[in-house]
């Protein structure tokens, strides 16, 4: 096996280890936070919380907590005061581990189809 191989190896296997980190953290953000972000950021509840479009909506609620400019920029600093950090953790890290597993691809394909070593 070349060195390629076996980093492009190791690369898949944190991608699906932080792929099984990240699904059961958007069902639980399913489950117990997004109804209040939704009221938080549009003023009303989506009728359907299935799985997919909670995915999409993470991301840009996410952006909220990460980047204060952004909050502040859209009128939701306010808004989000009163959320405390254990509120705010679960958005946060899966966007996080969305774009980890997003920069492995690129990686792991760049060393099976360039031999980058």
């Amino acid at each position: 096996m070349s060195l390629d191989l076996v980093i492009s190896f190791v690369l898949a296997v944190l991608f699906v280890i932080s792929t099984f980190l990240m699904i059961p953290l958007l069902f639980y953000i399913a489950r117990t936070r997004i109804k209040e972000m939704d009221k938080v950021v549009y003023g009303f509840e989506f009728p359907n919380d299935n799985i997919f479009s909670v995915f999409f909506r993470v991301p840009n609620y996410s952006l909220i907590f990460l980047w204060k400019l952004y909050a502040e920029k859209n009128g939701f600093k306010e808004k989000i005061a009163h959320l405390d950090k254990g509120f705010r953790w679960p958005f946060v890290a899966v966007s996080l581990l969305s774009a980890f597993n997003i920069f492995l691809i690129i990686i792991m394909t760049l060393f099976i189809n360039y031999g980058i070593i």
